[in-house]
């Protein structure tokens, strides 16, 4: 998100008379993801502050950390977990919830300027041109997710989506990347 500042924005709604009550838009110079929880108590979205601070391993553990406090009744998430200003991505695993494979993410007032929805991982058959084996007539195996991004299109143009995905994805599907280059 660091060569993204639009993806590390938010939305502040004025009161102030001189802005005649329109929004202003604020880059932050970290990259805050929101986490959304379903817990037995309510869904919360947390926050992971400076995301671009931590290792592969560190994120993982932070996200462990957060559903574990979710997980605890009461809710052991504290407004140190929850900061008012919240992230300005939010990240929903609906796969993890049934079989959830598909979401349409939607943004609330205040939520940050983009949302991705990510389904369940599943084993599929991979029958395109480029790993079709003719003399075996069979296709490749592969682990498929489906993947659903929604953003507020007052701050990000859907071409800017599009091409955050592309650059999203290249790091989702060379995962070697994230550990070569010390994320």
């Amino acid at each position: 998100m660091m060569e993204w500042p639009l993806f590390r924005s938010s939305i502040t709604l004025t009161s102030d008379a001189n802005a005649n009550g329109k929004p202003t838009l604020t880059i932050r110079p970290t990259a805050d993801l929101a986490l959304a929880l379903s817990t037995p108590t309510g869904l919360y979205t947390p926050t992971i502050s400076a995301a671009q601070t931590l290792s592969i391993h560190g994120l993982a553990s932070r996200v462990a950390h957060l559903a574990y406090l979710g997980r605890q009744v009461p809710c052991g998430l504290t407004p140190r977990e929850m900061p008012r200003r919240g992230g300005t991505v939010s990240v929903s695993n609906v796969g993890a919830i049934g079989q959830g494979e598909r979401a349409s993410p939607v943004l609330v007032p205040g939520g940050g300027v983009a949302i991705v929805a990510i389904g369940r991982a599943q084993w599929v058959w991979d029958v395109s041109d480029g790993v079709w084996d003719a003399a075996k007539q069979q296709g490749e195996r592969r682990l498929k997710v489906d993947v659903s991004w929604s953003a507020d299109h007052r701050v990000v143009e859907g071409a800017e989506l599009a091409a955050f995905v592309e650059t999203w994805r290249g790091w989702i599907e060379n995962p070697e990347r994230l550990v070569a280059e010390g994320v």
